[in-house]
């Protein structure tokens, strides 16, 4: 069976006719010959049709023609048999005929018609102005009450009655004028409403165009000043969307509607308006053909065409100009009125989403300006809030020096003890956390003085805080939802803005609190240096001094310890006050023990006896601990540091003390026995030496067992009278045999070390073998001088150096505040 022909109106082209085989595309051919044929009979049939109807029309035309001819001819008939002049002359009589007959009676009616309705206009438009009806036609019937009045006026003898009513016009209209103000101030006008009032405002005051854009414009801008001048938050917002709406509309309204709104007033006669015609206080029905034709007929000449649209557009930019200075200028008053940042930055959020959300009605002000006076009115805020917060430090340092000024030694300074018996009793509830602050305050000596100062100053930090909080918000606010709404195509433009809101801003508010908290602090640091340099002077006396540089050293690791997140402890210059605090203190606290310690090693040169020398260990013999002398030293000197503050004495204050501990020891360890003889045999030397190295060694196991404070003894051996025994035996020979003096020279090499590892400084962790650190260390030079005299082996002074460190390991946990 053969395969069915291809429909030829499927094909897209000629050659899709070639992809089938040859017989195939014949039949095709024969197809469309047939189809061809087909069509032409039909198409000589149609026209034929056609044709037909064509003639029947041509015939229908000539007929047509032919009536019309036939029409004509009878109208020129007609146009003959008429006299038109005879007409005119018979209506001429007729008129002047009525005229005569009504002549009589027109002037009384005329009269008592105008004063009527004159009459009525007063009670019209205070009707419409108590219902807040249609301005416009209170603006109407004002001018029919204006030429009424005027035409009674001129009358021969007008009636005293007039004045009264032209008084009372007067009052309606400031009224109206004033009415229509307040639809030019009003934000909730439409442009309708605002169109109505224009014209209400142009045939009341006979003005044109550019008269009702000034005063448009001059009532606008009483309104932005009047709101900016108010006290509450919501009038700087009506007053921005008071400029924008009246961009806006000046940009709808002027010059094209309001031209064609006065000329439709100017086409039609305004007693045959028909808001006009039904106002039933005036009887319009009765007594408008007595009125005359010159007011029946009055139309209102207003020049509608006077402001073309370059010119309004250049009189919108000028007031926009104006209006927005002025708004600006408001702004920053009543931003003066706020303190608090947040507030301030809660406005400018609040400021920059209504213009955004307005910024595309505002033809004829760059956006640009705008959002930059915008900014800089709130950036220029924000930096002098910035100011005064961060210049409340000053207060701090006006504590300090009333504090100062007002010191009471013994009071200020007082701090209760750690241990007492308000911390013993408590046992309420909430007794962990008070007890927990208690013991913190009183071990880091917060005193009286010390905390009205660090409150002063955390209040301080708080504000510098909140002042943080809004610049992070500042940075972390997008804007992309409010610039979506704005009109602008350019992607760049866009991301710009949202550069300079949630970046640049920042950036300049953080660079002027950056630079605000470095003066201040620079100031503060200067009061410090002063007060510093005042308690140098030893103006009053020695301990209050030390007590102010304990509180002065406080109150300023309290501040370094808290300072603001925007300005680390790196921005502060390395202060110099610090050191000399330091320096104060530590030569006050170490006086008492340094004399205690010259005491105790002037009665020991005077003995001829070593009692620590029987604890001597290894071969050759050598010391192993120290001289008690040197125990009861170091812990009057950490008993001085607790009494003054356990939180006093950082590294930098450790290493000042130490320093001048050992400027202190030096000119006391140079003192050296010499011998004076021999003594008394040595069953005296050994029994007198045993007694009291008996008494060391005790006096070192109760060092060892009960505590730096508990093991010495304010009166030790060496305290009591002269030539007397250890246990009250017989006295010692006066002055040391050689032998002993060069075992106590041993000792008090020893000693030294010894001292050197309490003593040693964090710059320096181990015992100085350099000539440059030895003449920076008296002790290092001492013990230089000894070792040379004493002419010792290198392995014995390496053995002394590390007994001297080992025994420090052992011990260094009686004096903590030295390690």
């Amino acid at each position: 069976m053969a395969a069915e022909a291809p429909d030829p109106k499927t094909f897209g082209s000629w050659e899709d006719a070639f992809q089938y085989p040859i017989a195939t595309v014949r039949g095709l051919e024969r197809q469309l010959r047939n189809d061809l044929d087909s069509n032409r009979e039909k198409l000589r049939s149609l026209v034929g049709v056609s044709y037909r109807d064509l003639l029947g029309t041509a015939d229908m035309i000539v007929e047509m023609d032919g009536q019309m001819q036939k029409v004509e001819r009878h109208l020129g008939v007609m146009g003959v048999r008429c006299n038109s002049r005879l007409l005119d002359r018979k209506a001429s009589n007729l008129k002047a005929w009525d005229n005569g007959r009504k002549s009589k009676d027109k002037e009384r009616y005329a009269f008592t018609s105008q004063l009527a309705v004159l009459r009525s206009c007063p009670e019209v438009i205070s009707r419409l102005s108590k219902n807040g009806g249609s301005v416009l036609l209170a603006a109407k019937v004002l001018v029919i009450s204006r030429l009424l009045h005027k035409k009674l006026s001129d009358r021969p003898n007008p009636p005293p009655y007039l004045e009264i009513l032209r008084d009372r016009l007067a009052t309606l209209r400031r009224k109206l004028l004033a009415r229509i103000d307040r639809r030019f101030q009003s934000l909730e006008s439409s442009e309708s409403t605002l169109l109505e009032a224009m014209c209400a405002f142009s045939l009341a005051t006979n003005s044109s165009p550019s008269d009702v854009l000034r005063h448009f414009h001059h009532v606008r801008q009483s309104a932005v000043t009047e709101l900016g001048r108010r006290k509450d938050d919501e009038s700087i917002f009506k007053s921005l969307r008071l400029i924008v709406l009246t961009l806006k509309d000046s940009q709808a309204i002027f010059p094209d509607r309001l031209a064609r709104a006065l000329e439709g007033l100017s086409n039609i006669p305004l007693l045959h308006v028909l808001d006009l015609q039904s106002q039933r206080e005036l009887n319009l029905d009765v007594h408008q053909r007595w009125l005359g034709e010159d007011i029946t007929n009055f139309v209102p000449y207003i020049r509608h065409d006077d402001l073309q649209k370059l010119e309004a557009i250049k009189v919108v930019k000028l007031w926009a100009k104006k209006a927005f200075a002025s708004f600006f200028q408001d702004l920053g008053q009543k931003l003066e009125t706020l303190d608090d940042p947040s507030s301030l930055v809660h406005l400018r959020q609040e400021m920059l989403e209504l213009w955004f959300s307005n910024q595309r009605h505002s033809t004829g002000v760059e956006s640009s300006d705008i959002l930059e006076g915008l900014r800089d009115s709130f950036i220029n805020r924000l930096r002098r809030s910035i100011h005064q917060h961060t210049a409340q430090l000053n207060g701090v340092a006006l504590t300090i020096d009333k504090l100062l000024v007002g010191w009471q030694g013994g009071i200020s300074d007082a701090c209760p003890p750690m241990w007492d018996d308000a911390t013993s009793i408590m046992n309420t509830p909430s007794s962990g956390k008070a007890l927990q602050e208690t013991l913190s305050i009183r071990a880091y000596g917060r005193t009286e003085p010390v905390k009205a100062v660090s409150a002063a100053y955390d209040t301080w930090l708080g504000s510098i805080k909140a002042l943080e909080d809004v610049i992070t918000e500042l940075r972390k606010k997008k804007w992309a939802d409010e610039l979506d709404n704005m009109d602008e195509d350019d992607d760049e433009i866009l991301e710009t803005k949202q550069t300079l809101l949630s970046e640049e801003d920042p950036r300049l508010l953080q660079e002027a609190l950056e630079k605000d908290l470095k003066g201040n602090f620079e100031k503060l640091q200067g009061a410090m240096q002063h007060h510093a340099a005042t308690l140098q002077a030893d103006e009053k006396g020695p301990t209050i001094a030390s007590h102010q540089a304990v509180f002065l050293l406080r109150i300023w690791r309290h501040i370094t310890n808290n300072l603001p997140s925007t300005y680390s402890s790196q921005n502060l210059i390395a202060p110099d006050f610090v050191p000399t605090l330091q320096h104060r203190i530590s030569s006050h606290i170490i006086q008492p023990p340094l004399s205690r310690c010259d005491r105790y090693i002037t009665k020991a040169l005077q003995q001829t006896i070593m009692q620590v020398r029987s604890l001597w260990e290894g071969d050759p013999a050598l010391p192993v601990l120290p001289s008690p002398y040197v125990f009861r030293f170091l812990s009057d000197v950490v008993r001085a540091m607790a009494r003054m503050g356990v939180d006093m004495w950082t590294s930098s204050a450790k290493e000042v003390l130490k320093t001048e501990l050992k400027k202190g020891l030096a000119p006391l360890l140079v003192k050296v026995p010499e011998a004076k003889g021999l003594a008394n045999g040595h069953a005296a030397d050994d029994g007198g030496d045993g007694s009291k190295e008996e008494g060391a060694a005790d006096n070192l196991s109760e060092t060892e067992g009960s505590g730096a404070e508990k093991i010495q003894r304010e009166e030790g051996p060496e305290d009591r009278e002269e030539g007397q025994g250890v246990n009250g035996g017989v006295p010692a020979p006066k002055g040391p045999k050689e032998e002993v003096v060069r075992d106590m020279k041993i000792q008090r090499l020893f000693d030294i070390l010894y001292l050197e590892c309490a003593l040693r400084l964090e710059s320096s962790p181990s015992i100085p073998h350099h000539k440059e650190e030895e003449e920076a260390d008296g002790l290092v030079s001492l013990r230089s001088g000894i070792v040379q005299s004493l002419q010792l082996q290198d392995a014995v002074k390496e053995r002394l150096r590390e007994g001297a460190e080992a025994y420090w390991k052992r011990t260094e946990l009686l004096f903590g505040l030295l390690r």
